[in-house]
């Protein structure tokens, strides 16, 4: 299998502050080692579906079918990096998902001292992530997600909090995980974000209304 199932997806809610209900109902297919975009207009299903695909969100029915070396192997990153964090110390925040593991420290301490200085960190690994700025703290979540070499990367809206140089340096992050063969995919609503990917996945209403290479999708909107 060279690509990640939806099969006869439904999930829905009923918001009953605003008496409103949402309703998703899809089959797709996700191409993988590629870098993916799913967009489409405010409640369309965006956050949903990849809430759905990182295990965070069930199904009410259908299921999910990831090919043998993902599966289990899923990393997240929000929308608001400081929902990422779980330790007040830097070091220790990267760590933690291998403390779960049972790594031990020997072990442990060169793997956080790489994935710090990937992301010129290190040097303040005894700070709080609070005191990072927001292209800092975005990356901060990175090292802490992939610390544990997920083959499979999602991120919501990732770059709300960026500014353009941070942007930027993500993008080519993100274009090198593809080139190490993860998949990565962005729920994003920015044209060029969809213009960096490799393919998009157009949601209206709960409902897959394009899925294609990302140079198609843009023709058809005439951008």
């Amino acid at each position: 299998m060279s690509a990640i199932l939806l099969q006869n997806i439904l999930f829905s809610y009923i918001e009953n502050m605003q008496n409103s209900s949402f309703r998703m109902d899809i089959n797709l297919e996700i191409p993988i080692a590629k870098w993916v975009t799913i967009t489409g207009d405010c409640g369309s299903g965006k956050t949903t579906l990849i809430k759905l695909l990182a295990g965070l969100l069930k199904p009410g029915k259908g299921n999910i079918f990831y090919p043998d070396n993902l599966n289990n192997d899923i990393g997240y990153i929000f929308q608001n990096p400081d929902n990422q964090f779980v330790h007040f110390n830097i070091e220790r925040d990267v760590a933690y998902k291998l403390e779960n593991q049972g790594m031990k420290f020997s072990y442990m301490r060169p793997k956080v001292k790489k994935s710090l200085e990937e992301v010129n960190l290190w040097e303040r690994r005894n700070d709080s992530p609070n005191q990072l700025s927001g292209g800092q703290k975005q990356q901060l979540a990175l090292a802490g997600m992939l610390i544990s070499d997920p083959q499979v990367v999602i991120f919501d809206e990732p770059t709300s909090f960026l500014d353009i140089v941070a942007r930027q340096k993500l993008f080519q992050k993100t274009r090198k995980l593809v080139n190490e063969k993860r998949s990565v995919i962005w729920s994003t609503h920015e044209e060029d974000v969809i213009r960096q990917s490799d393919y998009v996945i157009e949601l209206k209403a709960g409902k897959v209304s394009f899925a294609g290479k990302s140079r198609k999708y843009l023709c058809r909107k005439n951008v």
